[in-house]
């Protein structure tokens, strides 16, 4: 287990900066009615540099609908989509998937903080139209639709998810603190909807984990919400050697 993990103490409190309100307004989104402003962009263009973790490169770009044709009608199509970020692991070292999951997740969370909405898009869209720039080594992992959303979501959302006993079995038991956590990783996005999460509780620890491959960019997403769950609550996250899973202990 990695214990050691770049994950703690990388992201000061100015960096995550009302995140924790953007997750609670934050919905897949394929219907944009414009591209961000210049003022946006350029937020997006810094909020890149400054929560992408080691071994993670955020690229923003422009882009049109072709990027993100649905394959065989079997995806909702995007609607005036001009402008996607990719989701790049510079090494081929798993944790970094798992990094990637967590700084992209953090982005877009920016992106909804700035008045956007987004999408990630990690299976059905066209890499040879990514102009990121790979570098060597680097992997593509997903990309983020970008945009003005048509429709500002109405609050409170009403979201397609499991009970969180399904989720963490002694879910009532968990201190207080923990039980934000699992409540903020089960409004997270996940492939599909498929909602992976599993937990684990022993004493003031939580594990959390899923299976294995591309679902470790799932984890990653999962865990940036725990740590915005966690707020000023002190606590150590600690990575699986096989990172498809990984503990976060409070202090």
């Amino acid at each position: 287990m990695n214990e050691n993990w770049v994950l703690n103490g990388f992201f000061d409190a100015p960096k995550l900066t009302g995140l924790y309100e953007a997750a609670q307004r934050r919905v897949s989104c394929r219907s944009y009615a414009a591209a961000p402003t210049g003022e946006q962009w350029n937020a997006l263009l810094a909020a890149a540099e400054s929560l992408a973790l080691p071994g993670v490169r955020i690229v923003p770009g422009l882009c049109d609908n072709a990027l993100f044709q649905p394959m065989m009608g079997l995806f909702m199509k995007f609607e005036n989509v001009q402008r996607y970020a990719a989701i790049l692991a510079t090494d081929d070292r798993p944790e970094s998937t798992v990094n990637a999951g967590v700084s992209g997740e953090l982005f877009m969370l920016r992106a909804v903080e700035l008045g956007l909405a987004g999408c990630w898009v990690s299976g059905t869209f066209k890499r040879r139209q990514v102009s990121a720039g790979l570098r060597q080594n680097e992997r593509l992992l997903a990309v983020l639709a970008l945009g003005v959303p048509q429709a500002d979501p109405q609050l409170p959302l009403t979201r397609k998810r499991k009970a969180p006993e399904a989720f963490c079995p002694d879910y009532a038991a968990l201190p207080s603190a923990l039980r934000e956590v699992v409540d903020y990783v089960r409004i997270a996005p996940s492939a599909m909807n498929m909602q992976p999460w599993r937990f684990a509780c022993d004493g003031q620890s939580l594990r959390l984990w899923v299976g294995a491959g591309a679902q470790r960019l799932d984890l990653g997403i999962a865990l940036s919400h725990a740590l915005l769950a966690l707020g000023s609550t002190p606590a150590t996250f600690a990575l699986d050697e096989d990172a498809t899973g990984a503990t976060l202990t409070l202090l």
